[in-house]
């Protein structure tokens, strides 16, 4: 498999995290938006910066997550073949369960709510202006230590 190590992930790798991003980004509420494969590079692209141990046992952790519908569904079947429900469920049970994939997934989660919520379209949804609101505090900050305290 393409490591995680150093290069691009492989198509297995990737088969995954895009079920995962399907199974935990929101949906609803305005969030149904057509960002998923950007969402997705956004994490490959983060990859590189996981400490040395992380990204050599993701891969692996990755294949026990995809594996695992059969002992926690009690399912002869993959997470990337699970609907999108079940797939939400699945992982719910993992992070709950307490078990060695409990990190694996809080990680995914993390990593797939962080990349979802900074996407330009989502955050413009929010009407959530980071640069906008840096500028009007800066320049509120600027004003009153001009008057300086009363």
């Amino acid at each position: 498999m393409a490591g995680m190590g150093g290069g691009a992930p492989g198509a297995g790798t990737v088969r995954i995290l895009r079920a995962a991003v399907a199974a935990i980004r929101p949906r609803g509420h305005g969030f149904d938006q057509p960002i998923d494969d950007d969402v997705l590079r956004a994490m490959v692209g983060f990859f590189p910066h996981l400490p040395a141990p992380m990204r050599l046992a993701f891969p692996l952790g990755l294949r026990l997550l995809e594996w695992g519908p059969a002992v926690v569904l009690r399912r002869a079947t993959r997470f990337t073949r699970l609907p999108e429900g079940e797939a939400r469920v699945y992982l719910e049970r993992l992070h709950a369960s307490g078990g060695p994939l409990a990190p694996m997934v809080l990680g995914l989660r993390t990593l797939v709510l962080l990349h979802f919520y900074q996407h330009p379209t989502v955050l413009a949804a929010l009407d959530v202006d980071w640069a906008g609101r840096a500028t009007a505090l800066t320049r509120r900050r600027a004003a009153l230590l001009e008057v300086g305290p009363s």
